[in-house]
């Protein structure tokens, strides 16, 4: 028999099939799921735990337990509730209104308004910059307009380490009567996903006088 022929014939080698570890390969998997689907249902059960704020005006709105309310500017216009222990940034909402002219029209006056803040907002922060305008919308069954902006602030005062912090933010103004209330969302790009549907509970919630 010659070499070629003999080494052709010997027999492959049986792979050993090792099920211990496919076990736990296959636990380790399972158990990290389930980690991740009970973080999911935690911050969904946070989420959904909110207090409410109200005014003898008649303004109420519901926000997420846990985060800070400064209503001390509430008779010039302006409440803001933060999460402080959010990274980079505390993720930071408001609600202020701003007196308009009743006889201007919607547009004009929603316009007048975001023109008033964003001059407001250049002149606090080291950087401000409007991204996009959504005008002639409808938003609580009232006419309304969507501005997205990013600006850099300061954090030094919020307690945080002394570097400026770039924040996204996104204004929604709608009209009703004599005022255009304004709804701000700020947050760090990295704490907005998780903040989103928390905004959008917080203008739903709201009442306006």
């Amino acid at each position: 028999m010659s070499t070629a022929q003999a080494t052709s014939q010997q027999p492959l080698p049986v792979r050993q099939v090792n099920w211990r570890d496919q076990w736990s390969a296959a636990l380790a998997i399972v158990v990290t799921v389930a980690a991740l689907l009970a973080g999911l249902a935690l911050r969904a059960s946070v989420e959904s735990r909110v207090r409410t704020y109200s005014n003898p005006s008649g303004l109420s709105f519901q926000y997420p337990d846990g985060w800070q309310i400064d209503a001390r500017e509430a008779d010039l216009g302006l409440i803001r509730v933060r999460y402080m222990a959010a990274a980079e940034y505390p993720t930071t909402f408001e609600l202020r209104w701003i007196a308009v002219d009743p006889a201007m029209e919607d547009v004009d006056a929603l316009s007048f308004a975001a023109n008033q803040l964003a001059i407001n907002r250049g002149r606090e922060h080291l950087a401000f910059k409007v991204l996009d305008v959504q005008s002639r919308q409808t938003i609580k069954g009232l006419p309304a307009s969507t501005t997205s902006y990013v600006l850099v602030e300061d954090s030094s005062g919020l307690m945080r380490q002394n570097l400026p912090a770039v924040v996204l933010g996104e204004d929604i103004g709608v009209r009703k009567g004599e005022r255009v209330y304004i709804f701000s969302w700020l947050a760090s790009e990295g704490n907005r996903a998780q903040t989103e549907a928390a905004f959008r509970a917080f203008v739903e919630s709201a009442k306006l006088p």
